[in-house]
C-alpha cells in the first residue's frame, strides 16, 4: 500500500511543475498601500442627478520611497456598500494609472490586509492550543492545499490546459499530501486517503452526469461571464464548472473519511475481538449521525453563500419554478447536489474498508486470545 501510495504522487510529480511560465496576462495598473494623511476638502456635487460625496486627499503612498499624492474620492450618498467616506489614519489601497501622459491615482479599496493577520494569528493559536502538535500539522496541510491551488490548478487553467484534468489531479495531489502531513502516516490515515480518492472519482462522474441532464453551461456567474472575454485560450466553463465541484467536494470528504475511519479503528481498539462485519454495522452506526450534521451544515453553507442572490430575487420576483429553473441558482444546487452525494457515499466505503482491514486483524487477536485461554485451561 505504502509503495502504491508513493507511485501514485511519484506519477503527479511529473506532470505538477510549481510554477506556471507563460501565462496570459494583461496590461494593469499599479497598486501601493496609502495612508490617509489630511483631508483637503469634503464637499457635494450633482452628478446627472445623483448627489455625489467628493473628498479631496492627501495620501501618503509607500513606492520605492514614501511620497505624498493628491487623490479625488467620490462616494454615492445613501450607498452602504463600496468605499465609504475616508478620515486622517484611514489606510487604503491606491492604484496608479496612465492616461496618455499622465499619472493618475485613485482609491482602489480599502487596506485590509492588517485585519487579516490578527484573524489568522488567533485561528493559528487556537489550533495550536487545543490541538497541539496536530492542531500545527493541520494548518500546514491546509498550506499545502493552499499552494497546489494556487501554483498549480489556477496556472495550468492559464496556460488553456483542461480545467477538470487540472482541478481532477490537484485535488488527488491535495490528498495523498494533506491528508498524511495533517493526520501521520498511519493505517486509518490510508484508508481516509484511498476512500477519499474513490469518492472523488465518483463525484467526478457524478458531476458530469448532473451538470448534464441540467443543461449547465458554467456561465451563471458574473466572474464567469469576465472569463469569457479574458486571454485565456480554450478556456472551457462547463469544465471549469466541473473542477469546482470535484475540488470543492475534497473539501467535505476530508472530514468524512478520516473522521469514519478513526471511529472503525477506536471501536476495533476497544473491542479487538469484533470481526468486520460487526465493526462495519457499528462504524455505519456512527457514520449515520456524521451524514445528517454534515450534510444539513453543507446545505447551509451553499444557503448562506448565496444570500444576497435570494435577497435580490425577492425584490425582483419571479415564479418560483423560474427561480429555480435559473442557471445562477442550478449551478449552486447542483454542487450541493453532488457534495452531499459524495458525502453520503463516502460513509459506507470508508467503514467498509476500515472494517475490512481492522477486522481482519480483530480476527487474528481474537483467536490469539482464544489460543492462550485454552492452553491456561
Amino acid at each position: 500500500m505504502k509503495a502504491i501510495l508513493l507511485a501514485m504522487v511519484g506519477c503527479l510529480s511529473l506532470v505538477m511543475p510549481v510554477f506556471a511560465n507563460e501565462a496570459p496576462t494583461v496590461q494593469q495598473d499599479n497598486f501601493y498601500k496609502g495612508t490617509v494623511k489630511e483631508v483637503l476638502e469634503q464637499y457635494d456635487v450633482d452628478d446627472y442627478g445623483m448627489l455625489m460625496q467628493v473628498q479631496e486627499l492627501r495620501v501618503q503612498v509607500k513606492k520605492e520611497e514614501k511620497t505624498d499624492v493628491h487623490i479625488t474620492h467620490q462616494v454615492e450618498q445613501g450607498q452602504h456598500a463600496g468605499i465609504p467616506l475616508l478620515a486622517v489614519g484611514d489606510r487604503v489601497v491606491v492604484g496608479e494609472t496612465t492616461f496618455e501622459t499622465d499619472n493618475i491615482h485613485y482609491i482602489s479599496d480599502m487596506y485590509r490586509l492588517r485585519g487579516l493577520y490578527w484573524a489568522l494569528a488567533l485561528f493559528l493559536f487556537l489550533a495550536v492550543l487545543f490541538a497541539g502538535k496536530y492542531g500545527a500539522r493541520s494548518v500546514l496541510g491546509l498550506a499545502i492545499s493552499f499552494a497546489v491551488i494556487m501554483w498549480y490548478v489556477v496556472p495550468k487553467i492559464m496556460l488553456g490546459w483542461n480545467p477538470l484534468f487540472v482541478s481532477l489531479t490537484g485535488t488527488i495531489a491535495i490528498a495523498s499530501t494533506s491528508l498524511y502531513v495533517a493526520h501521520g502516516y498511519k493505517a486509518r490515515t490510508t484508508i481516509a486517503f484511498i476512500s477519499t480518492v474513490i469518492t472523488i472519482l465518483i463525484a467526478f462522474v457524478l458531476a458530469l452526469w448532473v451538470t448534464n441532464i441540467t443543461h449547465l453551461f458554467g456561465i451563471g456567474t458574473e466572474e464567469a461571464f469576465f472569463l469569457r472575454y479574458a486571454p485565456i485560450e480554450n478556456l472551457n466553463l462547463r469544465w471549469l464548472l466541473l473542477g469546482g465541484m470535484v475540488i470543492g467536494t475534497l473539501g467535505v470528504l476530508d472530514d468524512v473519511t478520516t473522521a469514519q475511519a478513526a471511529a472503525v479503528e477506536e471501536i476495533h481498539k476497544a473491542n479487538p475481538s469484533l470481526g468486520t462485519k460487526e465493526l462495519y454495522l457499528r462504524g455505519t452506526s456512527v457514520g449515520k449521525e456524521h451524514i445528517v450534521s454534515l450534510v444539513n451544515t453543507l446545505v447551509l453553507a451553499y444557503t448562506g453563500a448565496s444570500l444576497p442572490l435570494l435577497l435580490l430575487f425577492n425584490i425582483y420576483p419571479k415564479p418560483a419554478w423560474v427561480i429555480l429553473n435559473s442557471e445562477i441558482v442550478m449551478e449552486e444546487v447542483a454542487r450541493m447536489i453532488v457534495g452531499s452525494i459524495a458525502l453520503i457515499l463516502a460513509v459506507p466505503l470508508t467503514t467498509a474498508i476500515a472494517a475490512w482491514h481492522f477486522g481482519h486483524g480483530g480476527d487474528k487477536q481474537a483467536r490469539k486470545v482464544d489460543g492462550s485461554l485454552g492452553n491456561m485451561i
